[in-house]
């Protein structure tokens, strides 16, 4: 009869056998199969299952595909796509909202620091180290005295950033026991670890300077240019996790 799903009985079972047993009864073209009767309602999936995990060469990879290669699949239309790519959308979306925003920006870095230095009985240098997606790698102690006495010593930060494969470099010096403002040589030096970062494929996003309870930015000595456009990052926005003066 016209309209009668001839894979009717097929589909029942293989939905008992999932209510009985879980995913882990099913090879991943079965669940793929699965999957699509809710965009195939009168045809057999099975065959699609497998030229899905033919083309992409596993179960993670057709979820990953985009809908236009999916639908060059024989037998994938724009529904059966829409529905694959929404699953691995919805999917990443419910795995995030169990995972700890490790994303760092200006004012979660100062809370840091700030803690890190506190009470610091000697002048040192932190250096924290952000990926691409301003996530925070590590951190350590890059020299510890008078930043003004670090000299050019690449090596000092450079070295570390790259071993840790970072992308973005924060530094935070404190004054143990001196005025609040940077003097020459301390500009000189963060200046200089500035321009050895970037020739090296890294970005110093900020260098802060921290005496007692007052901090200030040594990155205010940047070329103008180059403020700006930091100033419009995102690090700088601090979008939903507070404002920029938190530090302060």
């Amino acid at each position: 009869m016209k309209g009668t799903n001839v894979h009717a009985g097929h589909r029942e079972k293989m939905r008992e056998k999932y209510e009985r047993a879980g995913a882990d009864a099913f090879l991943p073209h079965e669940l793929l199969e699965m999957l699509l009767f809710y965009a195939v309602p009168y045809r057999d999936t099975n065959p699609t299952a497998h030229l899905l995990i033919e083309r992409f060469g596993s179960l993670s990879g057709v979820l990953a595909a985009s809908p236009e290669d999916l639908c060059e699949v024989p037998g994938i239309g724009e529904y059966a796509a829409s529905l694959i790519a929404a699953v691995k959308e919805i999917s990443d979306a419910a795995i995030a909202e169990n995972l700890p925003d490790r994303r760092e920006n200006r004012r979660t870095i100062a809370r840091r620091a700030r803690e890190e230095l506190r009470g610091s009985a000697n002048d040192r240098t932190v250096a924290y180290f952000l990926d691409n997606s301003y996530s925070l790698l590590g951190a350590e102690t890059v020299y510890d005295g008078y930043l003004g006495a670090a000299g050019f010593r690449d090596k000092l930060i450079v070295r570390p950033a790259l071993k840790i494969r970072a992308s973005f470099v924060v530094l935070a010096s404190c004054h143990a026991s001196r005025s609040s403002r940077a003097d020459e040589n301390e500009i000189e030096a963060s200046d200089h670890f500035r321009k050895s970062l970037r020739l090296s494929g890294l970005t110093l996003l900020e260098h802060f300077l921290f005496s007692g309870d007052y901090v200030t930015s040594l990155s205010e000595y940047f070329p103008e240019e180059e403020r700006a456009a930091r100033e419009r990052d995102a690090f700088f926005a601090c979008g939903g996790r507070g404002g920029m003066n938190d530090e302060n």
